[in-house]
């Protein structure tokens, strides 16, 4: 009888193990979605919780509207907006805003006058069709955005956090981890996406892009001056067997010392 219950155990146990590893390959609501939910951001009345309204990450915003005529179709954009200055990530690439005199949504590594940084909520939809959904924090992609086709299909799926694809590497030049000195950008578990190296003061030192583990397109690498130092010619597509070139080389008073095209010119 004891060995009969003792057996019953481990396999309930087996089963409720199995079914742990079973859901870490469910898709589910990450722990980054739930800080759009923030209990500050609800208040009670009478034991009923009711959410506060464009209150989100305990910010209170305002909401935003572009619509755009492309032909016969239109292209809407619904966001949220907040008046700050406030820099959340200050290695960030791409900080987003709306700004006033073009009334267009920008990207851009430094706020500028005459801009509104986006926090909150972001819908952008073709005609009455969803093709973009997620929320910014301080100007930075925070947690789960989809982008879909016309058909609703879902075409893409990223994680962030405060800007950066949250799988993404990140290696730092102290042990405090304060000066960021590298990210690697990772998604499903191969580099894909935009690579940053970062000098000690923060300045950009390379960049360029991952496809499927290989380097894309141009890759640029400066001085800590600022200036470009080299940019370096890989293929378009991953994979590829084509040898990298260098394109231009400068000094580092930001002369021209090497132009392929002129190499390559019958």
């Amino acid at each position: 009888m004891r060995l009969a219950f003792t057996l019953l155990f481990i396999a309930l146990n087996y089963i409720s193990f199995s079914q742990d590893i079973f859901r870490l390959n469910v898709d589910t609501i990450s722990g980054d979605d739930l800080l759009f939910k923030s209990v500050d951001d609800t208040i009670s009345i009478n034991n009923k919780k009711k959410t506060k309204k464009n209150i989100f990450f305990g910010i209170k915003t305002k909401k935003g509207f572009i619509r755009v005529a492309q032909g016969r179709n239109n292209i809407y954009e619904n966001f949220h907006f907040i008046v700050s200055s406030e820099i959340k990530n200050p290695y960030a690439q791409e900080i987003h805003f709306f700004d006033k005199k073009s009334r267009k949504i920008i990207r851009s590594k430094s706020i500028s006058d005459n801009t509104l940084l986006l926090h909150g909520p972001y819908v952008k939809r073709l005609n009455n069709q969803i093709i973009e959904e997620g929320y910014f924090y301080y100007g930075l992609k925070q947690g789960r955005w989809v982008r879909l086709n016309r058909s609703d299909i879902l075409q893409d799926k990223e994680n962030y956090m405060l800007g950066w694809q949250n799988e993404s590497l990140r290696y730092y030049w102290d042990y405090d981890k304060v000066n960021l000195k590298e990210i690697i950008p990772i998604k499903y578990g191969e580099m894909h996406g935009k690579y940053y190296a970062f000098f000690r003061d923060g300045k950009v030192a390379a960049r360029g892009d991952y496809i499927n583990n290989s380097k894309v397109g141009t890759w640029t690498e400066f001085y800590k001056s600022g200036k470009k130092k080299r940019e370096i010619k890989y293929d378009d597509l991953p994979f590829s067997t084509n040898p990298s070139f260098i394109i231009r080389e400068w000094n580092n008073n930001g002369k021209l010392i090497y132009d392929r095209n002129l190499f390559t010119k019958n």
